[in-house]
């Protein structure tokens, strides 16, 4: 990390990272850090996007990227199941079961910061318990 944007950096993040937190993450930084999908490498994410995490076992969580528009195969959440920043709780967001992420706390917080994620201790991103993917 260039000590330059350390202040982009959120160091509570990794002891965070649970189930329906929603976090800006960068793809490209989560693959590096060795994170990997369960799509082919020309469908996965390539921007910098929301992403929801779906489980926790440990170090290692699975994470959905989440895109702003809908698309085959794409599963709605609408902005009553969200709450946080008003960048990600303004809009609905979709997700797709095929594309899967499974990464360690340190790639996603690297993730975070390379993406300006927004959120703060005591003010994160989620979506509602009832309404986080079960894929």
């Amino acid at each position: 990390m260039n000590p330059k944007y350390a202040h982009l950096y959120d160091k509570d993040i990794p002891a965070e990272i649970s189930v329906g937190l929603a976090l800006h993450l960068d793809p490209d930084t989560l693959e590096k850090e060795g994170g990997t999908y369960t799509c082919t490498a020309h469908l996965r994410v390539t921007d910098q996007h929301f992403f929801v995490c779906i489980s926790v076992n440990g170090d290692l969580s699975r994470w959905l990227p989440l895109y702003t528009e809908d698309g085959l195969g794409r599963t709605k959440i609408t902005p009553a199941e969200k709450q946080g920043h008003p960048k990600w709780a303004a809009g609905s967001s979709y997700w797709h079961k095929d594309q899967i992420w499974e990464v360690c706390s340190n790639a996603v917080y690297l993730a975070a910061g390379r993406a300006h994620d927004k959120s703060r201790k005591g003010s994160r991103n989620t979506v509602a318990a009832a309404s986080v993917p079960n894929v």
